[in-house]
């Protein structure tokens, strides 16, 4: 049998990390966590694709190496740091830095990262103080800008507010150090507060061979205000790359991704292209989550995980020119309460639009679903793909499907 590959918490898009493995004669185990539950995209382990399934334990190192496992990898972001110390033990070849492992997980050691190597960054601060916050707003001359509180590590938009210029920061401040993460469940000890980089954000898909990056995908946000947030996505439009357009962007993507110490893997980096130039919003050391892989696909031929088996089984990407074939863009469902669902057959016809793709639906009839407020609520993801004009067309139609909804409290 070939070498195992390790997958740590293989959920989200980690669920197609092993099928893909597979393909090349490749088998995967599974390390398993204790998380918090939650619903959408990959939210249980397909235990069919693997030969072994491990949860998390003290002697894990050692009943790993029974295996001789091939490489190590996260399949989802609260898998990244057993990832990275589990390759450093036992593939310290396929590695990254361990110096900045704390860099990538923490919003604010990575600007902090950034600005040590000379990349352009984002004011930022992290504390429990409030005291300290209203210091650092006037030495850093953003009384008068617009600014972002966050957790120090999440993902998902999870608890992030966009607070207006004097706007009040306190109450989104006091609500990341008292609500726990969805992601970990695990209460945050400090919160990050930054300047607001103001632009078109990217989420710009890596994947890492020996300090060498490649692009996987480039994706375009369309995020919107509803239910008094701005980190509800609308849609997400994966585009066509080229040096003339988005040549600085993918330039910077590569500067921050050697800031931050990685060398091998795939990576999600969130960047805003702002008046000034790109910014890193943040970057985590995995794949872009969600159904990111199929979609990626059918817009280039390739994903993140296909360019993964590459470099673990080849030592390194095949293709390494970004290939374009078609618009794809997930649009992304939301409700304005949570409460029931009484009408989901409103989403019957969804499948006869002339560019339909694919569909992932988290409810039915009588479900209860959440109010929306990030990428973590939305109840559901409708693709489209084909010729632009058409896939705005067909994008039309969903939300008109959608204010049909009735969500009763």
């Amino acid at each position: 049998m070939s070498r195992p590959v390790v997958i740590v918490e293989p959920l989200s898009s980690g669920i197609e990390l092993a099928p893909a493995f597979k393909a090349r004669g490749i088998p995967a185990i599974a390390v398993t966590l204790q998380t918090s539950d939650w619903t959408g995209f990959g939210a249980k382990i397909r235990t069919s694709d693997f030969i072994e399934i491990i949860p998390e334990q003290p002697n894990l190192v050692e009943i790993l190496n029974k295996f001789d496992p091939l490489a190590i990898m996260p399949g989802a972001e609260e898998g990244v740091p057993l990832a990275e110390a589990l390759a450093l033990a036992m593939t310290p070849h396929f590695a990254n830095d361990p110096k900045k492992s704390q860099n990538r997980l923490h919003k604010a050691l990575m600007q902090e990262a950034l600005q040590n190597a000379g990349v352009p960054a984002i004011k930022t601060i992290n504390t429990a103080s409030e005291d300290a916050v209203e210091d650092w707003i006037k030495t850093s001359q953003l009384i008068d800008c617009p600014l972002i509180v966050k957790p120090a590590a999440s993902a998902g938009s999870d608890n992030v507010f966009h607070i207006p210029a004097r706007g009040d920061w306190r109450k989104a401040f006091n609500q990341v150090l008292s609500e726990p993460s969805k992601i970990t469940g695990k209460a945050n000890e400090t919160a990050v507060v930054q300047e607001q980089a103001i632009g078109t954000e990217f989420a710009v898909g890596t994947v890492s061979a020996n300090g060498k990056h490649y692009l996987a995908h480039l994706i375009k946000y369309n995020k919107m205000s509803f239910n008094g947030r701005e980190t509800v996505y609308d849609h997400v439009e994966f585009v066509p790359y080229s040096e003339e357009t988005y040549g600085q962007l993918f330039e910077y993507t590569k500067n921050a991704l050697d800031a931050l110490g990685i060398r091998w893997g795939a990576a999600h980096n969130e960047i805003m292209l702002t008046k000034d130039g790109p910014r890193l919003i943040e970057t985590g050391a995995r794949m872009c989550g969600g159904p990111v892989v199929g979609f990626a696909r059918e817009a280039s031929g390739s994903s993140q995980a296909d360019k993964l088996v590459e470099i673990y089984a080849d030592g390194d990407v095949s293709t390494k020119e970004y290939a374009f074939k078609k618009t794809v863009m997930p649009v992304f469902l939301k409700s304005p309460i949570r409460g029931k669902v009484s009408n989901a057959e409103v989403f019957d016809q969804v499948s006869d639009l002339p560019t339909f793709l694919n569909e992932n639906i988290w409810f039915k009839n009588g479900d209860e679903v959440p109010q929306t407020v990030d990428y973590l609520t939305s109840i559901g993801i409708i693709a489209l793909a084909g010729n632009r004009q058409s896939v705005m067309s067909d994008y039309e139609r969903i939300r008109a499907m959608e204010s049909e909804l009735v969500v009763v409290q």
